[in-house]
């Protein structure tokens, strides 16, 4: 079982270089030795500028173990995202169902359900399990579907944590304004917002030429801002909005006293852990996807504004934190379960109640 060459996102750089040689051979009817790595630059009017230096056997050498070393991380860290991931999303998806309806249950079930599948679909595009032709071509489609259940769970997140600020800022507002209707309508809107840049990055693929178009560049910047920019940037202003009014709370109480005094202790304690459980899963979701959405719009820039091709040790190393900027992108859906478990009492104690077996609900 193979790691894919098609589990790069879109198109990587070494198929570029293979693009440009493939086409210089054809005008010069001068077939490249593939040991040779004489990469050309190409210049703005669309002139070659000139080869790379030639490479030395021990820069050769080293080339081919970066490479070799950069497969064997990527199928490790795959591995563990999958062999986490795909069994926490299907004991958050029980754990949850057994749990009292509401829109936070929701969100969080949908969240597992699409954590799920995107993992389902990376395993897919991960691994090359079969050499027949039809598989894969459906292994390439599955990129892009692995792309929008990652899209979905970003703004599922997102959804989880302004209902968390509305509980917390308007909580007698909140039964008015999540209802079960708003509820899968938001869910359904956020669905189809990751829908919306994929048409025209499955289309650029199909017709890449040898330059990045202003279609190409544009949609890489669509599909970031949908895939990460924005549900990101919604995740942070709503856990710092709601654990600033968490705090508030909290002082007001402590000023005014409460007639149940155990009650408000229990009220505090519970909105406490549901703040360090947002907070978790932002820094999660942070260090999984920021890194790898900025690496991959500074790509996308690099070749659209110098139209120049890297040579073959840089494009070595930028490969390299590429992919595995990349992977661990893949641990993203993999990590929420344990975020539950770990930061989450409510959650936790139900998923210890579904594992013995008792009945008991818990209100997320």
């Amino acid at each position: 079982m193979a790691l894919s060459t098609y589990s790069c996102s879109w198109v990587s750089t070494a198929e570029h270089v293979n693009k440009i040689l493939t086409f210089i051979s054809n005008q010069n009817q001068t077939p490249f030795s593939e040991n040779a790595f004489v990469t050309p630059s190409l210049g703005k009017n669309g002139n070659f500028d000139g080869p790379c230096p030639p490479l030395s056997e021990e820069e050769l050498r080293w080339i081919g173990a970066v490479k070799e070393g950069t497969q064997i991380q990527l199928g490790t860290i795959f591995s563990i995202a999958l062999v986490f991931g795909l069994p926490g999303s299907v004991l958050a998806l029980v754990t949850l169902s057994s749990m009292a309806v509401s829109p936070t249950k929701r969100y969080m079930s949908f969240l597992a359900i699409s954590d799920f599948a995107a993992l389902l679909f990376t395993s897919w595009t991960a691994y090359r399990i079969t050499t027949d032709q039809f598989f894969i071509q459906l292994e390439q489609i599955s990129i892009y579907v692995t792309r929008i259940f990652q899209a979905f769970s970003h703004w599922n997140l997102a959804l989880i944590c302004v209902e968390r600020f509305v509980s917390v800022r308007y909580p007698f507002q909140k039964s008015r304004l999540y209802t079960r209707r708003a509820t899968f309508l938001s869910v359904g809107a956020a669905f189809t917002v990751s829908l919306v840049p994929f048409p025209g990055s499955y289309l650029s693929g199909i017709y890449f030429n040898f330059i990045y178009t202003d279609l190409e560049v544009a949609v890489t910047v669509l599909y970031k801002l949908i895939y990460i920019v924005i549900p990101g940037g919604l995740i942070i202003i709503f856990t710092i909005l709601t654990a600033r009014h968490l705090r508030r709370n909290v002082r007001h109480r402590e000023t005014i006293g409460t007639q149940s005094e155990q009650n408000s202790r229990r009220s505090v304690t519970m909105e406490t852990l549901l703040a360090r459980m947002m907070f978790v899963t932002v820094v999660c979701f942070a260090v999984f996807t920021f890194p790898w959405a900025f690496v991959h719009i500074f790509e996308r820039l690099l070749w659209y504004e110098r139209y120049i091709l890297i040579c073959p040790l840089p494009n070595t190393i930028f490969e390299n934190i590429f992919l595995t900027l990349w992977a661990f992108s893949v641990l993203n859906p993999a990590v929420n379960f344990y975020v539950y478990c770990a930061c989450a009492k409510g959650f936790r104690n139900q998923f210890l109640r579904v594992i013995c077996c008792t009945k008991t609900e818990t209100i997320p």
